[in-house]
């Protein structure tokens, strides 16, 4: 997938906190990072589904 230059913070922001919340002793490491990239992976592409609007004012 494409990770364009303004979505890498929010990408980062996203697999860091599922990595953090779900590290433990129980799981490899490798599964937790593989599941932490899906889910940015898809939270990216529902984000760039969504219209964007201006607070009125």
């Amino acid at each position: 997938m494409t990770i364009y230059e303004d979505e890498y913070a929010y990408w980062d922001d996203i697999s860091g906190k599922f990595i953090l919340k779900h590290a433990s002793n129980d799981i490899g490491a490798k599964d937790i990072i593989e599941a932490a990239a899906y889910y940015a992976d898809e939270m990216i592409l529902q984000r760039r589904k969504r219209k964007r609007a201006k607070n009125p004012e």
